[in-house]
């Protein structure tokens, strides 16, 4: 099994009221591999400029993740990022966005990728994401993320693409964006009406919920009583997410309640600290113990 992941690989800068980083490695598909090589092997393909460190490049280099697809663009900038979180860690201002190379360039599946057994696309531009998922030979599962610049400038592209993709994940405002309506629950279920095959609604520290053609589920978030960084949560989700399907032999819809707890768990570790700097540490065996708290919080016994 393999999971392709796209995205961006980033440069950030990131301050909250207790402490702040500068130029440290970002990116919504930096976070969502790290995440799933925790799985699954991950195949990351995306796009850096000149200016992206040698120390950054070999952060991706981990076991389980081929970073050959990581190419530099001669005479380009890595693209950046800046913001600052207010106090709840929720809201953040943020000021600037430099799109550099993620925006310019045109993903491609390189020879011999075709036979990837799922797809785990980060924010990029619909289109993009659509040409990919049909690059592939017979992906068992694909995911394609957003963010609101893709909403607002090519809203139809992207309803397409989420009719071609089996999962859609999202922001609760962005969700709410799409269906013109305040309701998260009557948003999902728009969604799917609207020709989306299963909607996730990432509610940050509140966790996540699901929405099938004949399915609901929602899922806490795990609860933390320090959270470092939030960057990247939304994306580690993701990959744990579509890491932990692609592990499985039959994708069901008792899996995917399972992956999306350990889409959950994964997520809750990212936010130790500033940007993917935890999942950098992270074990499987860390995750499963998690997990089993999860599990442990949140059971209860109907009775009769």
């Amino acid at each position: 099994m393999t999971l392709l992941v796209t995205g961006w690989v980033a440069i950030d800068d990131i301050e909250t009221p207790f402490a702040k980083v500068e130029g440290s490695l970002g990116g919504s598909a930096t976070c969502a591999a790290l995440a799933a090589s925790l799985f699954t092997d991950v195949r990351l393909l995306a796009a850096v400029g000149e200016d992206f460190p040698d120390t950054m490049r070999e952060k991706l280099h981990r076991p389980r993740i081929d970073a050959s697809g990581v190419i530099t663009v001669p005479g380009s900038k890595t693209s950046r990022w800046g913001a600052r979180y207010s106090y709840d860690m929720n809201s953040r201002e943020t000021w600037y966005p430099e799109l550099g190379i993620s925006v310019e360039w045109k993903p491609v599946i390189p020879p011999g990728w075709e036979d990837c057994t799922a797809a785990c696309l980060a924010a990029g531009h619909p289109v993009d994401q659509r040409n990919l998922i049909r690059s592939l030979t017979s992906p068992r599962v694909t995911l394609v993320d957003t963010i609101k610049m893709f909403i607002d400038e090519a809203e139809e592209d992207l309803r397409e693409t989420m009719r071609t993709a089996d999962f859609v994940a999202m922001n609760e405002s962005e969700a709410r964006e799409m269906a013109r309506m305040p309701s998260i629950a009557r948003a999902g279920r728009a969604l799917v009406s609207g020709g989306a095959r299963n909607v996730i609604v990432k509610l940050g520290e509140y966790g996540a919920a699901f929405v099938g053609q004949e399915d609901y589920f929602v899922a806490p978030g795990y609860p933390l009583e320090e959270v470092v960084d939030p960057t990247g949560a939304g994306d580690a989700f993701a990959g744990g997410l579509m890491g932990y399907l692609d592990s499985v032999e039959k994708i069901t819809p008792a899996e995917i309640r399972r992956g999306i707890i350990y889409g959950s768990t994964t997520a809750s570790f990212a936010v130790e600290g500033f940007g993917p700097s935890r999942l950098l540490t992270l074990s499987r065996d860390d995750v499963e113990a998690r997990y089993r708290e999860f599990r442990a919080l949140t059971h209860f016994d109907a009775g009769e």
